[in-house]
């Protein structure tokens, strides 16, 4: 029976084999670095649902607790925003009703009328070479926001002070007593579809991790079997046997899992420097959830311990042969191909009960099934190609030699980067599908849907209670260079609720007379489009109302107008777009509360590039909400803007591929390294009979190129079919699937790189393990 004091014996044995000789630190210290990285990487991935619940939890900080806005609210909060160079600029309007009333986040005292407090990325830019066109909409800051009041440290937010907010407005959030405990209103609701493709990204990029771990704690595993083959010969038991490799796995991984938490602290402390894709995070949010943390923890030396004892069967059942170094017996194929079979179920279960959120836990189960399932057939694989190889230059004998007699290591060395490979396929391939169905949707679109009658400028914001300030604005767009024509009218939209989403547009009749061309207008006429039925005369309709920021609260009943008894046709003008339902005078009775100010600016070939931001200046001087923006023909905005967001995707993509090739190369060459020193008395044997150095070293070269092109082979049947089925699974590309053969050429070639830098890499340990001196036995 064993006992307690068996454990704990057999495990000190296997611990001080670990550490016993110069090499076995060395195989030690490798180890652990390699575990340490995987471990650091798992680490922060454990991070990202923190990351977002705190980016969220700062937003919600930042509107009042406070649900209903009135008279009592001590703070006055409203959303407003700009734009600049592509980015958008959030901001929030605070006003104080009362001296003691609370601080938002990030600040000391809240602005007064008239100031502005910045964030540090927003004040860059002002104190930037570019912040003299931006200044205009920001000229009186007082200070900068600190870490509490941002939701990354690259955000664009400001706050600005103002007396102009009402309680009743419906785009005001008020604030009792103090800021946060807000709804949730921020948080980010992902289509299923978003979600099948999300869980897809994180298992290509995980699951190779794992899988790289796994790899590394069998680093030297020939050795290994060898010295416990010896023991078992003498006499020691297989569960004896075990238990001392669980001991000696147990020491690189362990030290792997303290070196990974001390990477992973000092990772984070230089994340707040860095920008991936537009997108930053704080250090202190770079914060493991807590249960994902343990499973990392505990889960890492589990795996090496599992992995460890799973690959000693033939050490306790032939430990002869392994002493003798004989050709292993031939993998059986039926076991292996367990979890891709399992896994391509689930993903045809998921395709075929595809009907919401329910089949994500089915899909990340299958989508990680499939990519386990390369490591695992990947050996069986090698075995097979290169045991069907004969013939062919000495360098070309040799490397093959040596892979029919030990094909295990080969196949382990690059079974993580195979996993990578099929991955980032099957992304390729539903982005690229993706890609293809939204440029077909284009080329089908009428030109007429999309382009613009001529280059234009638009300002859109609430209407000034002032009619000279119409002038103001008017006069100031038409003294910018590359203006044409300015046109200054009054809209209001009417919200689609059973019916379609249109716009009144509200003038004088000296303008109307020009715009529609009618011979006659009396204050109180009402124009449609010849066929307009969508609002019939005397039909009672709400309006929206025309602040920007009505969607948190709607604390007042919207605004009531009634169509017309008596309208005229009359044909609408173009500019104003197709959705202009009805031209009203001022008569007509339109609640002021609903109107919004248009400018229409006609601009010429001429126009500089930033008109845009000094139609933004006009408008930030003139109206507190307000939009403004430039138009060409042609312009295709809603396109330009997914493909940027696609852009960001494969950047994303990309740079998490290369950081994981990056990481698997090293432990490519560590193996390759390893083998070399195993071999040294037969290479150091080769080179004694007269062997050339050269080709030794394209034997190395064919070693390692082998098992990677049998890899790559079979990542790209398992990524090509992966990516078909998430494809399906998604309902992208509407029956059709698109291959990204580009994308799949550079992942070709990140594979054929890292054979050949990790060869040059061993050139060294090859020509040292290859050295006469190597015959010399004590």
């Amino acid at each position: 029976m064993t006992t307690a004091q068996d454990w704990m014996r057999d495990l000190a044995f296997g611990l001080r084999l670990a550490v016993t000789g110069r090499r076995a630190w060395g195989r030690l210290v490798v180890t652990a670095v390699g575990v340490g990285l995987g471990v650091a990487l798992l680490l922060a991935a454990a991070s990202i649902p923190n990351v977002n619940s705190s980016r969220d939890a700062r937003f919600d900080v930042r509107w009042g607790a406070g649900a209903v806005a009135g008279d009592a609210a001590s703070v006055l909060v409203a959303a407003t925003n700009t734009q600049f160079r592509n980015e958008q600029v959030l901001g929030l309007w605070v006003q104080n009703q009362r001296p003691d009333g609370p601080v938002a986040p990030g600040l000391r005292q809240n602005p007064r009328p008239g100031e502005v407090v910045v964030s540090p990325a927003l004040q860059e830019i002002l104190s930037g070479p570019d912040g003299a066109l931006l200044q205009p909409r920001f000229p009186n800051v007082v200070g900068v926001i600190a870490d509490e009041g941002l939701m990354a440290p690259n955000e664009l937010f400001f706050y600005a002070g103002t007396d102009a907010l009402s309680p009743q407005s419906s785009n005001v959030s008020g604030v009792v007593d103090h800021f946060g405990e807000a709804p949730g209103h921020s948080r980010t609701t992902f289509s299923t579809d978003e979600w099948l493709m999300l869980a897809l990204g994180l298992a290509a990029l995980l699951v190779p991790i794992v899988v790289y771990v796994a790899a590394t704690t069998r680093l030297a595993e020939t050795a290994r079997q060898r010295r416990l083959s010896a023991m078992r010969l003498v006499g020691a038991g297989g569960e004896q046997i075990r238990r001392m490799a669980a001991g000696e796995a147990l020491a690189g991984a362990l030290l792997g899992v303290v070196l990974g938490w001390a990477l992973f602290f000092l990772g984070r402390t230089f994340a707040s420097g860095v920008t991936v894709v537009r997108t930053a995070v704080f250090d202190f949010d770079i914060t493991p959830v807590w249960w994902l943390a343990v499973l990392v923890t505990v889960g890492i030396p589990a795996v090496a311990v599992v992995v460890t004892i799973g690959s000693l069967t033939q050490a306790i059942a032939d430990p002869l042969d392994v002493t003798r170094r004989t050709v292993s017996r031939r993998r059986r194929l039926g076991w292996r191909l367990a979890p891709l079979g399992l896994g391509l179920l689930g993903l045809l279960a998921v395709i075929v009960g595809f009907d919401g959120a329910d089949d994500l836990p089915l899909f990340v189960v299958s989508v990680v099934l499939v990519l386990v399932g390369i490591p695992v057939l990947l050996p069986w694989c090698v075995e097979r190609a290169v045991g069907r190889l004969r013939g062919g230059s000495t360098a070309w004998q040799l490397a093959i030699g040596r892979l029919q007699l030990a094909s295990g290591p080969a196949a382990r060395s690059v079974s993580a980067i195979a996993v990578v490979v099929a991955g980032v396929i099957a992304l390729q391939t539903l982005m690229a599908t993706v890609e293809a169905e939204r440029v077909g949707r284009n080329r089908t679109t009428p030109p007429e849907a999309v382009q613009s009658v001529s280059a234009e400028g638009r300002i859109s914001g609430e209407r000034p209670s002032d009619p000279a300030g119409i002038g103001r604005i008017e006069q100031e767009v038409r003294s910018l260079p590359g203006v044409d024509d300015v046109r200054a009218v009054t809209m209001a939209h009417v919200p689609g609720q059973g019916r379609a989403t249109v716009r009144l547009l509200i003038a004088d009749c000296a303008q109307i007379v020009r715009m529609l061309a009618v011979p006659d207008c009396r204050d109180g006429d009402a124009f449609v489009p010849p066929g307009q039925n969508s609002l019939q005369p005397g039909d009672r309709v709400e309006l929206a109302e025309s602040s920007y920021g009505g969607d948190f609260r709607a604390s007042t009943p919207p605004p009531v107008w009634r169509v017309p008894e008596s309208v005229r046709p009359a044909a609408m003008p173009i500019e104003f777009g197709d959705n202009l339902a009805m031209v009203l005078t001022p008569a007509a009775g339109v609640p002021a509360e609903a109107q919004y100010l248009q400018v229409y600016a006609r601009l010429n070939p001429a126009a500089p590039n930033d008109l845009d931001e000094r139609l933004r200046n006009i408008a930030a001087a003139h109206l507190a909400d307000y939009r403004a923006w430039t138009t060409t023909p042609g312009d295709r905005s809603t396109a330009s803007d997914a493909e940027s967001a696609l852009v960001a995707v494969r950047a994303a993509l990309l740079a998490g591929a290369l950081l994981t090739f990056a990481l698997i190369g090293c432990s490519l060459f560590v193996s390759a390294a390893e083998q070399i020193q195993e071999r040294r008395r037969p290479l150091a044997v080769l080179r004694a009979v007269g062997i050339p150095r050269r080709t030794l070293w394209w034997s190395q070269l064919l070693q390692n190129a082998v098992p990677m092109l049998v890899a790559t082979a079979l990542a790209t049947v398992v990524g090509m079919l992966l990516g078909a089925l998430t494809t399906v699974a998604t309902n992208s590309g509407e029956g059709r699937i698109v291959f990204d053969l580009p994308g799949m050429l550079g992942l070709f070639a990140f594979a054929a790189a890292a054979v050949l830098v990790v060869t040059v890499l061993t050139l060294p340990t090859l020509g040292r393990a290859s050295h006469p001196t190597g015959l010399r036995t004590e």
